[in-house]
């Protein structure tokens, strides 16, 4: 059971209930705005925490309205977005997701707590929260069906990354519901938080598909957080902290270019079986708030290179290094006329401001993987040298790109005869045979700029001299390119070269470039034999690099994450880079242009077997579920039926479609795990920008909080409306029975608080941007509770710009609530609601607050 609890002193809850007075009409509109007393209020303060991992790592750098971050070893109780009432002084409250967004909440667990609060009342009561203990929802049986952070553990347990629970139900049988805005999902846990069944979501009846929003995890938009999320969390519990990187093809970007559609993506040829994709997949900006730097392979041309620099992404892998430099130096970031703002004083590229890497070298302008490529990256000065790595017969890391020692790069040493028919696998070759047999300078037809003139590449062929190699384009092995590396720094340093034009810059280059080595491995069935298997290949590839000393300067890559998460498990010191591709290739040779397809491409109707198990929902995207359901816009109230059968949730926001003024209340019922068809619908005041919660006190009648965005404003709108459920499909009727910006307080329980403190004092406020928990008593006593958006939210401590705190007031309406006449959940004297005192003693009804 994940249940964790401390032994502390239960607090008195100084209130009794007051009696029903006389019915109000639900439609009736008041002349006058309702007068609402506060009656009792208890607070948690912002900072409040309980032990757990490390969180807000993703909020940002220094302090947020003067909170310290991030939260080490520690996660903050606060983000209340629902309550359901114990009726024995306690509360089960529902955290939110964390800190606002996917993007920021990957380190906050979600977590339910037990609260007991001790209201200040007329008559007594500290006005403290006590937390009893909380649960945490997980899913150790993998119902989830997509990423989440926790992938890779036993329990699980799940974040804020993973779903943003913005309501929450108690059914009959004491199982949880709650409703999610990224789905938005309908999510199902035991009472210790487990998940039961997979997510439900939102049926779309006008196409019979689904309504999804933005965040929906089911369609790819909004799935490449989440899988970096669940390897930078296994990265991180093997004890590497470094942010692994995004590398995706550029055209994936969404960027809104539809030039670099790829057009057998978006007209798939006859016979492939694939659906058309959609371009627009990636969102840079999304990506990096989310922790990981955006380096997008392989751009050739400068129109798209500055293009893509202007989006913003953290570097560039290109065929042409000379064509990369003249891009960055032409490069204005930030927009004051003057370009080379990611070079230093030397000419040098500031990696830490742009990562300019030579793709395979420079296969663009010598035969690729090869001493003289990395020579022409290194002369026009890229910050990292990307290569590929397959791994010989005696386990030798070499550079190549692929299985095959291909026909069309490389020839026989000793001029005989090789074609294709004759192809022999790297894997069962040792380096010696390589580097003796074959010679790897074929130029390939359509690079106009690819030469292998040796007197082009003076540094590769003095480095193959020295080490006695048949030729400077033998296949070299990762060892021998580490060592070229420091040839060439020495050949422009104290050698040779050292009296040219540029010698400098390129010896000083040349000590600190990168290297970016990826594993070419295969995982698809019928081709996974051709090398070794990927924890040998990670340890290969990763052993030369630490036997080196060079961890701080080499990545290792690959479209297989398997390797990627051997490297991560037995070599931390090691960034990672995960490369994403949706290549127009198809694993069927009558199909022109068939090879061994890429990463994200699924096998035999499967799910991927390149991501590590991690799902992928391949090609489907807007293109087929569109998103109708807005950012935010989920399931933020949901009510429960007054017999406990359905859960009417209620969107936050407007469909797309929709009226912009009218939200949707869906029924579901709970035994059929399935929704009705009916919706109700609910008509927004003209002050209101979105919904709180919502409740139900009776067959057909209820309570919504709606609001404005304003926060620390007298005069916005936060307001509770009684609404009742009319026939499906029309609007509800809707009648205000608080404002909660004018609340009288004749017995002063808020005190004066802190020097400019807004809405204390006499005339009380809640004047929180979110205000998303409601109980109700009776028919005169509600209880409310604010999302304080820890840290952001500065709604009450104006004056100060301290984060605001959780609190919880229970108010006493002005008129009472409607008396359903078919069922009515509310009690009719004081005695039913079991209120007491830290002794157990029930409080006489006479002892209300009036």
């Amino acid at each position: 059971m994940r249940h964790h609890t401390r032994s502390i002193l239960v607090a008195t809850l100084a209130l009794a209930l007051a009696l029903p007075a006389t019915l109000a009409p639900a439609q009736a509109q008041p002349e006058t705005r309702p007068r609402t007393k506060l009656i009792g209020r208890a607070v948690l303060p912002a900072e409040t925490f309980l032990p757990g991992p490390t969180s807000g790592t993703r909020i940002g750098s220094g302090p947020v309205n003067g909170v310290e971050l991030p939260f080490t070893d520690r996660q903050p109780v606060q983000g209340v977005s629902a309550l359901v009432d114990n009726r024995d002084g306690s509360y089960l409250a529902m955290s939110d997701n964390g800190f606002g967004s996917l993007t920021n909440s990957a380190d906050y667990h979600l977590r339910v707590y037990t609260l007991r609060p001790n209201f200040r009342s007329r008559i007594g009561g500290t006005g403290d929260i006590v937390i009893e203990g909380f649960i945490e929802l997980h899913d150790p049986d993998g119902h989830v069906p997509f990423a989440i952070t926790n992938f890779f553990t036993d329990e699980r347990i799940l974040t804020g990354a993973d779903f943003d629970i913005e309501s929450m139900q108690r059914a009959p049988d004491g199982t949880l519901w709650f409703g999610d805005e990224f789905g938005p999902f309908l999510l199902h846990t035991d009472v210790d938080g487990r998940v039961l069944e997979p997510p439900i979501p939102l049926p779309d009846r006008e196409d019979g598909g689904e309504i999804r929003s933005p965040q929906n995890p089911l369609n790819e938009e909004a799935s490449a957080v989440r899988v970096m999320n669940a390897v930078r969390a296994h990265a991180q519990a093997n004890g590497n902290d470094q942010a692994p990187v995004f590398s995706p093809w550029h055209v994936m970007l969404a960027d809104a270019q539809t030039a670099t559609a790829v057009p057998s993506r978006v007209a798939p040829p006859e016979g492939s079986g694939l659906v058309p994709a959609s371009s627009e997949l990636f969102d840079v900006a999304q990506l990096q708030a989310a922790g990981y730097p955006v380096v997008p392979y392989t751009v050739n041309d400068k129109p798209r290179m500055l293009e893509l620099m202007e989006l913003g992404v953290d570097g560039l892998i290109s065929d042409r290094p000379d064509v990369l430099y003249e891009a960055v130096a032409e490069f204005d970031a930030d927009g004051d006329g003057q370009p080379g703002d990611f070079l230093d004083d030397r000419g040098l590229i500031d990696p830490d401001l742009f990562d300019a890497q030579g793709h395979r070298g420079g296969r663009d302008l010598r035969p690729e993987n090869t001493l003289p490529a990395m020579e022409v990256g290194l002369d026009n000065l890229m910050s990292t040298l990307e290569t590929d790595n397959g791994v010989t017969a005696d386990g030798v890391p070499v550079l190549d790109h692929d299985p095959l020692v291909q026909s069309d790069k490389c020839r026989r040493a000793d001029g005989a005869p090789y074609t294709e028919a004759d192809e022999v696998l790297v894997a069962d070759l040792t380096l010696a045979e390589l580097q003796s047999t074959y010679v790897c300078d074929g130029l390939l037809d359509g690079r106009t700029e690819q030469t292998n003139d040796r007197a082009l590449s003076p540094v590769a062929a003095a480095y193959a001299r020295s080490r006695e190699l048949a030729d400077p384009y033998v296949m070299p092995s990762l060892q021998q390119l580490f060592d070229f590396v420091a040839f060439y720094e020495g050949w422009y340093r104290f050698g040779p070269g050292r009296d040219q034009a540029g010698a400098r810059g390129r010896w000083q280059n040349a000590q600190v470039a990168r290297f970016n080595i990826e594993t070419k491995i295969n995982p698809r069935q019928a081709l996974a034999d051709r090398t070794t298997d990927p924890e040998t290949f990670a340890r290969a590839v990763a052993g030369v690099i630490t036997g080196n000393e060079l961890a701080d300067r080499a990545d290792i890559q690959s479209f297989d994450f398997r390797t990627l998460l051997a490297v991560q498990e037995e070599f931390p010191e090691i960034r990672t880079v995960y490369l994403f591709g949706d290549f127009p290739i198809y694993a069927d040779p009558s199909i022109a242009g068939s090879d061994d397809g890429t990463n994200l491409q699924d096998e035999d109707g499967a799910n991927t077997p390149w991501l590590a198990g991690l799902p992928w929902p391949y090609r489907v995207t807007t293109l087929d579920q569109e998103f109708r359901a807005q950012t935010s816009g989920g399931f933020e109230g949901m009510a429960l039926s007054a017999d406990g059968t359905r859960l009417l949730p209620l969107l936050e926001k407007p469909l797309t479609g929709d009226d912009p003024r009218t939200l949707r209340i869906h029924e579901f019922d709970i035994a059929d795990r399935a929704y009705t068809g009916v919706d109700y619908r609910y008509v927004l005041d003209e002050r209101g920008e979105a919904i709180g919660d919502f409740v139900l006190h009776g067959a057909r009648h209820g309570l919504v909080i709606e609001r404005d965005n304003t926060q620390g404003d007298l005069d916005g709108f936060k307001a509770i409306f009684e609404i009742r459920l009319g026939e499906p499909g029309e609007p509800v009727t809707k009648r205000l029975v608080a404002d909660l910006l004018r609340i009288d307080d004749p017995n002063r329980l808020t005190g004066d608080g802190a020097p400019g403190d807004v809405g204390l004092g006499r005339s009380f406020a809640f004047p929180f941007v979110t205000i998303e928990s409601l109980v109700v008593y009776n028919r005169r006593w509600v209880g409310v509770m604010n999302d304080n958006n820890f840290p952001f939210s500065v709604g009450r401590h104006v004056g100060s710009g301290r984060p605001d705190d959780s609190e919880f007031v229970v108010l006493r309406l002005d008129r009472r609530l409607t008396r359903d006449p078919r069922r009515s959940l509310l009690p009719e004297t004081a005695e039913a609601v079991p209120w007491v005192r830290s002794d157990g003693e029930a409080l006489p009804a006479d002892q209300g607050v009036d």
